[in-house]
């Protein structure tokens, strides 16, 4: 089953028999120990990034200050996950609150807004140190540790930040903190095929921080993250198409922009298909990765052609008898218009809303709709009656 569809009651449910595995020799993990000062190095080279689908910094300062107090005393933490894109260039899997946590106590600033979570998020997703003027701003406060205290032995780090750590009772605390602490981290690289990131896909799903699953294409926002899918994104917002799919605000999942994508691909490479959709989608957003703005405006301007086309129809188009979005009949219905588009067939027309209702009742059409959705037979024979039945008036 599409893990993106699973459980979202707004769309109707597909199959998709095929699976994405992982062999034995496709990755290798590295574990290495690095101390605090060495991670903020690679976080200020950019390095290391946060990948765009991981949550804001969410820690309250009580959290953020007990886990310092952790890595100063030496408590064992939890690992951070890795993944080596190339040379000097990492996406944080696993560990992001812990690895902000650390940065920010080193700037000696907290973020005391949501807007200061964001401006984190911003920053640090794209490789780049907050800049100064950002930290000293009214979203920022002093870090100041704020550790509980009883009245007979006082917390000795209580109330201090970067700056104000000292050798204290013989014990160099700032010391400890900078390079005698280290943290376990695991570098997780895909070793063969060089050119197949299956592998690299199925650990991004299953190693995420708090345990929430994600959806694939917050994963591929990440790994694939191209001009063209900000498009998607921006393309997603359209009131037009917000009206078809009968939703007002984007899913916050991206579970539409996959929709999109799922569209896209099969306009433009429906005949290199093969299941698992996964796979295919995957290699469809790697290959998105260069194009160029030119290719990028043209499939724009497709797509706004084509919802002018559906002025015609009404709201409830795509969705079956109980109001669920059908990805499979948009698909259809999105390659047979766009190609007649792109082959200068269009000029202003709009899609007959009776040819549509032929098409959702034909019987081919239907059998290819039920069981594994998704296999080649499948896809070929919705594609193949929805060319030869969507017509425009």
């Amino acid at each position: 089953m599409f893990d993106f569809l699973e459980n979202n009651e707004e769309f109707e449910k597909e199959f998709d028999e095929g699976e994405i595995g992982i062999k034995p020799y496709d990755v290798d993990c590295l574990p290495n120990d690095y101390n605090v000062s060495t991670l903020i190095s690679l976080m200020e080279r950019g390095y290391l990034k946060i990948p765009s689908f991981q949550r804001n910094y969410v820690w309250k300062k009580e959290m953020a200050s007990k886990f310092i107090e952790s890595v100063i005393i030496g408590l064992p933490i939890p690992q951070l996950f890795f993944f080596e894109r190339g040379r000097n260039n990492f996406l944080v899997i696993d560990g992001q609150q812990r690895l902000v946590t650390i940065y920010l106590f080193k700037k000696q600033r907290f973020p005391k807004t949501d807007e200061g979570r964001t401006i984190i998020r911003k920053y640090l997703s794209e490789g780049k140190t907050i800049p100064d003027c950002e930290l000293s701003g009214d979203n920022f406060e002093d870090f100041k540790l704020k550790l509980p205290s009883n009245t007979d032995e006082p917390n000795l780090l209580n109330g201090l930040k970067y700056d104000t750590l000292a050798t204290i009772e013989n014990y160099d605390f700032k010391g400890e903190f900078d390079y005698n602490r280290t943290i376990r981290t695991i570098t997780i690289k895909q070793i063969e095929p060089s050119d197949d990131d299956s592998a690299m896909f199925e650990i991004f799903s299953r190693l995420n921080s708090g345990g929430v699953t994600l959806t694939p294409q917050e994963i591929r926002m990440s790994l694939f993250f191209s001009a063209f899918l900000e498009s998607l994104s921006t393309m997603n917002t359209d009131i037009r198409w917000r009206n078809l799919l009968g939703k007002e605000q984007p899913d916050i999942h991206m579970i539409e922009v996959e929709v999109l994508l799922r569209s896209f691909a099969m306009l433009e490479r429906s005949n290199e298909y093969k299941s698992p959709l996964k796979r295919f989608l995957n290699e469809y957003s790697k290959q998105a990765m260069n194009y160029n703005q030119e290719k990028i405006d043209s499939l724009i301007n497709v797509f706004t052609i084509f919802l002018d086309s559906c002025s015609s129809l009404n709201n409830d188009a795509f969705k079956n008898d109980k109001k669920k979005f059908v990805v499979s009949l948009f698909e259809a219905v999105f390659v047979a218009v766009c190609k007649k588009i792109i082959e200068g067939e269009w000029k202003g027309k709009k899609i007959s809303p009776e040819s549509l209702l032929v098409l959702k009742s034909d019987e081919e059409f239907s059998r290819a709709s039920q069981g594994n959705t998704a296999s080649i037979s499948s896809v070929k024979k919705r594609l193949e009656r929805a060319q030869e039945i969507i017509v425009f008036q």
